[in-house]
């Protein structure tokens, strides 16, 4: 089962939606109180819940950039709840211009720079962590898809390595003795071997000037962190800071740099393992429907189908509205402090192989330029962390307009099935442990306002 982390959403779904509506009311907006009285309404139905493992999914879409991963998670967390989950980095950095100036240069040093992407950041932040940095000796084809099961082969010796306490809202101050000092964004500077790329500078004038050539002798970079058990960070690779940055001098000229980046034009993935072993949330991996808890999770972690058993018993009718509501929290044992819930859920569908967003989630996206936490996208759809009670546990809820989906499963078009999942599942590293339909107070409640016929 794959997933794939983005769905480009098309604006007139918005109109065949509306188009195919008996009583003419906006999907996924508000009704006004008095039109909601002049409905029947149902909120006792009799949903189920199987939490499910997920495979892989999608982390580089080839040509289509719009497919490809924002934050790119690197690290290790051992979460009491979840289990064990890692992440790591393979990147193909490619000439950001001819970089004929290197040819026959004498290299000072070279440095690898990470800018941070604060939303990856999960675990704790607070132990010293090492990253670890190999190349790669496969070249990746570009126009291909990969998945975060997928691995390519590297050489065994390390090219550079640093060991460092995360620091993803501190700036980061550059002394270039002579020249300037710059200030940047958070980052991390790994300095890499030059004994082990000193060939460089001898290589032919191709490689300087043909990203081809030049990804054939450069194929790309493994980033692993190393001595962590509780430490996920998220990296920006498209950000200018990021890059591999040669540091040298050639003839009477010193001190000059050519820095080497990563764009939507390179190969970047990420590879992604996940163990449930001994936790309640591999207890869950059954046939049966859950009474307790249920599962979601970011990366290529778990996700939960839900079927709702009753929908015939509101009768022959229009379905105006459906929206349901969905609890999380934080079971015994569990640590909220370092594992937060998942800021925004999405209902979805299973197509083939590949989960999409829900027609309500993708209509609300089209209408709000893709801005989950505006006002916009929330009236329309919803899905948002809110907290309900402080406890402790704290309660917190997500509330989701499921009209289109519901009325499909009513009228026979689509599988009596509702996935959940992280909104951008790929780039998030948060899950939730969310609370099931056994529950005297926070149990899943499905709401459906109709016109009987």
């Amino acid at each position: 089962m794959t997933f794939y982390g983005r769905t480009i959403f098309i604006l007139s779904v918005a109109f065949l939606i509306a188009g195919s509506c008996t009583k003419p009311v906006l999907i996924g907006s508000d009704f006004l109180e008095d039109e909601k009285a002049s409905l029947n309404f149902q909120d006792t139905f009799d949903l189920s819940f199987f939490t499910e493992e997920i495979d892989s999914v999608v982390v580089h879409s080839g040509a289509n950039a719009s497919l490809q991963i924002d934050n790119y998670l690197l690290g290790e967390v051992h979460d009491p709840i979840f289990g064990t989950y890692k992440s790591e980095i393979f990147a193909q950095p490619i000439l950001s211009t001819v970089a004929l100036e290197l040819r026959q240069s004498t290299l000072d040093s070279v440095v690898l720079t990470l800018k941070y992407d604060t939303l990856g950041n999960y675990g704790s932040l607070t132990e010293p962590v090492t990253l670890e940095v190999y190349r790669m000796l496969e070249n990746p084809e570009f126009n291909r898809k990969y998945y975060s099961n997928q691995r390519f082969l590297t050489e065994s010796d390390v090219l550079g390595a640093v060991t460092f306490v995360p620091r993803p809202k501190d700036s980061v101050t550059v002394i270039k003795p002579g020249i300037d000092t710059t200030v940047l964004a958070p980052h991390i500077r790994v300095p890499l071997s030059l004994a082990k790329l000193a060939d460089i500078v001898s290589q032919d004038s191709s490689v300087f000037s043909n990203q081809d050539s030049f990804l054939n002798y450069f194929k790309g970079i493994n980033i692993r962190m190393a001595g962590a058990t509780n430490t996920m960070i998220g990296i920006n690779l498209l950000n200018s800071v990021s890059g591999i940055t040669f540091y040298f001098d050639k003839g009477t000229s010193e001190n000059r740099e050519f820095k080497f980046v990563f764009t939507t034009g390179s190969v970047k993935t990420i590879y992604v393992e996940h163990d449930y072993t001994g936790t309640i949330a591999g207890a869950a991996l059954t046939s049966e429907p859950e009474t307790d808890y249920w599962f979601v999770q970011g990366l290529s972690g778990l996700t939960t189908r839900m079927t709702i058993n009753d929908l015939s018993k509101i009768g022959p009718a229009i379905i105006n509205q459906a929206e349901l509501e969905v609890y999380c929290t934080f079971p015994d044992g569990d640590e909220p402090t370092f594992y937060p819930p998942i800021p925004f859920l999405v209902t979805q569908q299973l197509n083939d192989t590949a989960f999409v967003n829900s027609i309500d989630v993708a209509v609300a996206l089209a209408r709000t330029s893709g801005a989950v936490a505006s006002t916009g996208y929330q009236t329309l759809y919803g899905g948002a962390l809110e907290k309900v009670s402080t406890g402790p546990p704290a309660i917190y809820r997500y509330s989701m307009k499921v009209t289109a989906q519901v009325k499909n499963i009513f009228q026979g078009n689509k599988e009596n099935i509702i996935y959940f999942n992280p909104f951008d599942k790929v780039n998030v590293p948060n899950r939730s442990v969310m609370i099931g339909p056994g529950h005297p107070v926070y149990a899943p409640r499905l709401r459906i306002y109709y016109t009987a016929l």
